[in-house]
């Protein structure tokens, strides 16, 4: 029977298979598969294996090699013949196509490739580059598996925010013809830009272009560093699929970038060669488990108690017949006290609980009356008038309709809308539900703004910014307006969203506030990457989280590294319901050590925010804080907790109302029968000696409103709302020209 060599890279997201003869030639169907398709990783890899050797069943496996983050615990498993790391795999993988002359040369039409000088290679969760002399032997390597900037997860989680398909992220950034800025220093930063352009209503193309430039640069700096990537450069891994990637590589580098055959299995196929190599020079039969489908695999969690490190083990083992279990090794330890049995438990070390101070009466017993309603003389009355709120977040746009009343208010209707990368769309998709709601014949007494996109629907909706009743007004003010209203006596508000969170303190000196809107360890984002990562609805989140008796411990200083590690340790074996809680707690534990940090925190708190809809992350705030339901206060009704922003600055609209502003609204039909669209300029007027770059100009069909990005522009360009002639028509020159 003919001989097969087996490679497989099995790295955080995907495995990958791939056979080669005992001449070299690659043979069977290379298999390329993502983890998340299947409960947990020996059923991928078992899936992946099947594939591959169904398409080599007149084949025997002579040798099995493995790489990949993967690779120590599986071949235990798998019984693999040797593990190297992926740096070699890939550079022997390559190295084995240019000598078999598989790779074609784009400047030698019909001829092969005669030599490499450089090699990216971007894969789920990390990237590396390897540099060969002019013998074609690698001289130089480097690889970054922390920051994830530079690596497919990144692209995965901006194509999940902007709601399109990954496949066709690459294809969508070549229909741009500028970038926009995106902040390359890491993931966090990059998401951030991402998102507040979409406030801006920067085209979803520019945005996507900008994200391919910043992965670009991240990688340059991080990984290639200050070395000088030599001619020619192949492009690998799972990113070389995407074209608009490929496209800003030869933009940075202004040179052609090639994408080798087979670059998504490159590291399986230098395995296959390695091992191939090393079972004819050596002359071993292989240990590969021809039986390793029907037998049961598994591994648990153990704790090592032995020192401070309180190392988290992974024993991978096997289950017999007789239901005992063959412990193949412990993996996971910093030193040897791990391997020690007497270190071994099956629960974690006791670690040591977060202190919060509460304060249950105010300070000298005075009662606080912060942000309380201004006592002015109400001009005109708000009794039966009604008043709109928008709040544009990034990830949802709320919307409240609420009608004056003779003692206060009536809540119409409160809704959310996924903004879903399209700022402008769900600003016009809330008003279509505000005037739904509105009845026949009325009239809105003002409308307010508020979030992230807070100036760009005032400018759509209205015609003036001062002495109005269409309030534009920050977050801040805007969810301590309705928790005030709502809860009077309230001290302290926490309001966590999808991509930002805050923490506001009232006392006796006015409002003390924190916002953090740049990492996304301690929003509900990093709740939904997780979410999709299981596959577990949003929905179901808190329940499967609630289940838990040993929430797991979970880095919450950083997203990507929390990420990483609720990854590491799904892999290890931990529980998805022990991930899920844990989770829960990381997010409280960051929130009150990097926003609350300093806060004198008084009770009654009222949470407010998407985030606190989550009954897992509720738990995890009371049980830390050790709050009751009446002191850590969550409104029944759902759409107010998420809605807060939007009923605040409805709220705002009528007061100012009351004082006599009025409304103007241009109207549901202008705003809703308009084209509004934005377009990026340069912008270099006759009179200013600077230069701004990337300026973004708002039309409302075909004629500017709006301008956004200037810095202290003396001439009042592209700082808001457009109010002058002059600036219009320079404006109106700008886009003319088609300027970028």
């Amino acid at each position: 029977m003919r001989r097969v060599y087996l490679g497989m890279d099995i790295g955080s997201a995907t495995v990958k298979v791939a056979g080669i003869t005992e001449e070299g030639d690659i043979v069977g169907q290379p298999v390329y598969m993502r983890h998340d398709l299947f409960p947990t990783q020996v059923e991928a890899i078992k899936q992946a294996l099947q594939i591959y050797l169904s398409s080599v069943s007149d084949y025997q496996v002579a040798g099995l090699g493995l790489t990949g983050s993967g690779r120590e615990l599986n071949k235990h498993l798998l019984g693999g013949d040797l593990t190297r790391t992926e740096i070699f795999a890939h550079s022997m993988g390559i190295l084995h196509l240019l000598n078999k002359g598989w790779i074609p040369d784009p400047n030698n039409h019909g001829k092969a490739l005669d030599s490499i000088g450089s090699i990216i290679e971007i894969g789920g969760q990390d990237s590396k580059v390897i540099i060969f002399d002019d013998n074609n032997t690698p001289t130089y390597f480097n690889m970054n598996t922390i920051c994830s900037a530079g690596t497919g997860e990144f692209l995965k989680q901006i194509a999940d925010e902007a709601g399109i398909a990954l496949d066709d992220f690459g294809d969508m950034a070549l229909k741009a013809n500028q970038s926009a800025k995106i902040d390359a220093t890491c993931t966090v930063f990059s998401r951030r830009d991402f998102r507040h352009l979409t406030q801006k209503g920067v085209s979803l193309a520019e945005r996507l272009r900008g994200v391919c430039d910043a992965m670009v640069k991240n990688y340059t700096n991080n990984v290639v560093n200050e070395q000088k990537l030599k001619e020619p450069i192949l492009f690998q891994g799972g990113v070389a699929f995407n074209k608009g990637v490929l496209a800003a590589f030869e933009r940075h580098y202004n040179t052609k970038v090639i994408v080798p055959p087979h670059q998504d299995i490159m590291g399986a196929i230098g395995m296959a060669v390695i091992v191939k190599d090393e079972q004819k020079k050596t002359g071993d039969q292989s240990s590969f488990k021809e039986d390793f489908f029907t037998r049961e695999f598994d591994s648990q969690v153990r704790f090592c108690h032995g020192c401070h490190n309180a190392c988290e083990l992974s024993q991978p083992y096997e289950r017999s017949d007789e239901e005992e279990l063959t412990i193949l090794d412990t993996l996971g330890g910093r030193c040897e006290g791990s391997l020690q049995p007497k270190n071994i438990k099956e629960y974690p070390q006791t670690q040591p609980s977060l202190l919060i101070p509460i304060r249950r009466s105010s300070i000298g017993g005075k009662e606080m009356n912060v942000l309380a309603p201004l006592s002015h003389e109400k001009v005109q009355s708000a009794k039966g008038v009604y008043f709109a709120g928008i709040d544009g977040g990034s990830r949802g746009t709320k919307y409240a309709l609420i009608k004056g009343t003779e003692s206060g208010i009536e809540m119409i209707t409160v809704g959310s809308i996924e903004t879903a990368g399209n700022a402008i769309k769900a600003i016009q998709l809330a008003l279509i539900q505000i005037e739904k709601h509105l009845p026949y014949g009325a009239v809105l007494g003002g409308i307010g703004t508020t979030g992230s996109a807070a100036e760009l629907a005032r400018d759509m909706i209205t015609s003036k910014i001062k002495e109005t009743s269409d309030v534009k007004v920050t977050e801040i003010i805007a969810h301590t307006t309705w928790a005030k209203h709502s809860v009077p006596d309230v001290k302290v508000i926490m309001d966590i969203g999808g991509n930002d969170a805050k923490i506001i303190v009232l006392n006796e000196q006015g409002i003390e506030f924190a916002m953090n809107d740049k990492c996304a360890a301690g929003a509900g984002a990093f709740i939904e990457a997780i979410a999709r990562r299981f596959e577990t609805p949003i929905e179901e989140f808190g329940k499967i989280a609630l289940t838990s008796n040993t929430p797991a411990r979970i880095s919450g200083r950083c997203a990507v590294f929390g990420e990483s590690d609720i990854i590491h340790k799904a892999r290890l074996g931990f529980k998805t319901n022990d991930l899920f809680m844990g989770l829960a707690h990381s997010i409280c534990r960051t929130y009150l050590s990097d926003i609350g940090k300093g806060k004198v925190l008084s009770v009654p708190i009222v949470a407010q925010g998407g985030t606190f809809l989550n009954q897992a992350i509720q738990k995890a705030f009371k049980e830390t804080l050790k709050l009751s339901d009446q002191e850590f206060i969550i409104a029944d009704d759902s759409r107010l907790v998420l809605g807060a922003g939007a009923l605040g600055t409805a709220l705002l609209s009528k007061e100012a109302y009351e004082k006599g502003y009025i409304s103007y609204f241009k109207g549901f039909t202008k705003v809703l029968g308009a084209h509004y669209q934005t377009k990026t300029v340069t912008c270099q007027h006759p009179s200013c000696d600077r230069t701004c770059n990337g300026v973004i100009a708002l039309s409302e069909d075909g004629v500017p409103i709006s301008g956004y990005k200037s810095i202290d522009c003396h001439f009042g360009m592209f700082d808001g709302m457009i109010q002058d002639q002059q600036v219009k028509h320079w404006v109106e020159q700008l886009l003319e020209r088609g300027s970028a």
